[in-house]
């Protein structure tokens, strides 16, 4: 059963989605998504013994606070958090798609010895996808969306123009066939909407950029963005992605000093535990037991 939760984490009120009992398993979203399209992932994770919470990631609602800063330090230390408040302790285990995996795995960075194993989703080391965006024509063009998220005032109004037409064509150039149910998307939607969400989510791309508020009290954990993996990890991609392309994601290895297993799906997209669930979540579940 999935049940609603909410953690204080000081200055941000971080609600979640949660299923099961046992050891913690954090399931973080990305972009443009949120929680409730993880239930497959907490369902699964449920039946194999886990406890399993999906965050709202900060900026979408219902999570609510006042927030300084977007950058990838401070949504691991969300993660961190999170699991601190949920009595965690050292034994950590993190599943992130997209903008959820870039802070599982600065979380692991940061706090290696908490994190036990580490799962991303559709998203390389940074340092991979960094070097892929300065050397790579094609990942280049693939990204164009980043820069028109720079465009603070303008991009909010383009992105929600016609009902959120932008992520249509996104959505669509990213994967080879629709990864939510209509039902789904509308949901999104209505976050995406809801009020405060869509400028504090852009913020993202530009913190990423080096285009928005930094948090000082962050400095040395931001500074770490770029280092080794120390935690054992499974990372999963679509051969068929139209964000990230699979060289990028055969280009990470090198940046993982623990077991790295990577694993890529024929033919879906940027979503590969919604377009192929069944070939991706019981391998998810597998990695997580070891």
């Amino acid at each position: 059963m999935i049940t609603p939760g909410v953690c204080d984490l000081g200055p941000l009120k971080l609600h979640y989605l949660e299923a099961g009992v046992g050891e913690l398993v954090i399931c973080a979203h990305g972009f443009p998504d949120h929680a409730p399209t993880l239930r497959p992932m907490l369902e699964a994770l449920e039946v194999a013994g886990f406890r399993a919470v999906a965050p709202f990631m900060r900026g979408y609602a219902p999570t609510t606070g006042e927030v300084r800063s977007y950058e990838s330090a401070a949504l691991a230390s969300d993660l961190l958090g999170l699991g601190n408040a949920l009595g965690a302790g050292e034994s950590l285990r993190l599943v992130g798609h997209d903008w959820g995996g870039v802070a599982a795995l600065h979380a692991a960075v940061l706090q290696p010895e908490r994190v036990l194993r580490l799962v991303t989703l559709g998203v390389p080391h940074a340092r991979a996808f960094a070097r892929a965006l300065r050397e790579d024509p094609l990942q280049l063009r693939r990204s164009w969306y980043e820069f028109v998220f720079l465009a603070r005032g303008l991009a909010e109004r383009l992105v929600a123009d016609s009902n959120f037409a932008f992520l249509d064509r996104l959505v669509a150039e990213w994967s080879p066939s629709p990864p939510f149910q209509p039902v789904e998307w509308v949901a999104i939607k209505r976050t995406l909407g809801a009020h405060g969400v869509l400028p504090a989510v852009l913020e993202y791309y530009r913190a990423a950029l080096g285009q928005s508020e930094r948090d000082p009290a962050l400095s040395d954990a931001a500074a770490r963005w770029a280092d080794p993996v120390k935690v054992p990890t499974l990372a999963i991609y679509g051969d068929a992605d139209g964000c990230i392309g699979p060289e990028v994601h055969e280009s990470q290895a090198e940046h993982f000093t623990a077991p790295f297993r990577l694993r890529a799906v024929s033919g879906v997209g940027h979503w590969p535990h919604l377009e192929a669930p069944g070939e991706v979540l019981p391998p998810i579940v597998e990695f997580l037991r070891g």
